[in-house]
């Protein structure tokens, strides 16, 4: 049976709600709207708000919202909820299959970010680590802006034990770090079953990782920088990778 850990949230504005209270990942325990606000005029949620449980959903006046909240770029709508990750990692039928491996980054906006370019790049999940890892948290879910709540976040023990799970279903594996073994991002197939792992901030991907992977790419930069903050490098890849396989 698959272990899963429940993480309870609490984010606000119109599109992560709207897609936390739309997402079979998410379990919406509390919805907080202002009356009369630009969430309470929302046709989406207004319609999601009617299929909840009514006893889940609270119209308040200003100053009652106001005192569950603390900041003014609500749009009048904030939800409670529970996100789950998974440890028991994914099979799969499909011919064009990727997911993102992050070994040990610890700063809840980079995950976020990650989990929103993942999200917009058609990335199957993310997997991170249980120790020295960010996990879910408001901070992660706010920052994604509804990214946590459209695609899988798991955690695991082990990254080596994890390459070894997708190389059995036929998953070509590539780190990304910079080294002189490493090829141009711009020359790596990321077509067909793909596995991308990026380092957590300052210490990179962990050798053995890097032994244990089919290919070690890396971004050229210019003016003397050597390195990309991982979001960043995540989006360069993910969505070179959506190119690949568009075309």
């Amino acid at each position: 049976m698959d272990k899963i850990t429940k993480h309870r949230i609490s984010i606000y504005g119109i599109n992560g709600c709207h897609d936390a209270m739309e997402s079979n990942l998410v379990e919406v325990t509390q919805v907080y709207v202002e009356k009369d606000s630009p969430a309470y005029n929302h046709n989406n949620v207004k319609t999601l708000c009617g299929n909840m449980s009514q006893d889940r959903v609270n119209i308040l006046d200003g100053n009652r919202f106001r005192d569950k909240i603390d900041t003014n770029r609500s749009q009048g709508i904030l939800i409670k909820a529970q996100v789950s990750t998974f440890s028991s990692l994914p099979k799969t039928e499909k011919t064009n299959s990727c997911y993102v491996i992050l070994d040990q980054v610890q700063d809840p906006h980079n995950l976020g970010q990650i989990l929103r370019i993942c999200a917009g790049a058609s990335i199957d999940g993310v997997i991170i680590t249980e120790r020295n890892s960010v996990s879910m948290t408001s901070a992660v879910a706010q920052v994604s802006q509804g990214g946590f709540a459209k695609l899988p976040l798991y955690s695991v023990t082990n990254i080596n034990q994890a390459i070894t799970h997708f190389k059995k279903d036929d998953f070509w594996i590539t780190s990304f770090e910079n080294n002189i073994d490493a090829k141009d991002w711009y020359k790596i197939d990321l077509k067909g079953r793909s596995i991308l792992i990026f380092g957590g901030e300052g210490n990179g991907v962990s050798k053995q990782v890097l032994k244990n992977s089919d290919f070690t790419a890396t971004i050229p930069m210019s003016n003397q920088m050597n390195s990309l903050n991982v979001s960043s490098a995540v989006s360069a890849i993910v969505f070179e990778r959506l190119r690949q396989v568009s075309t």
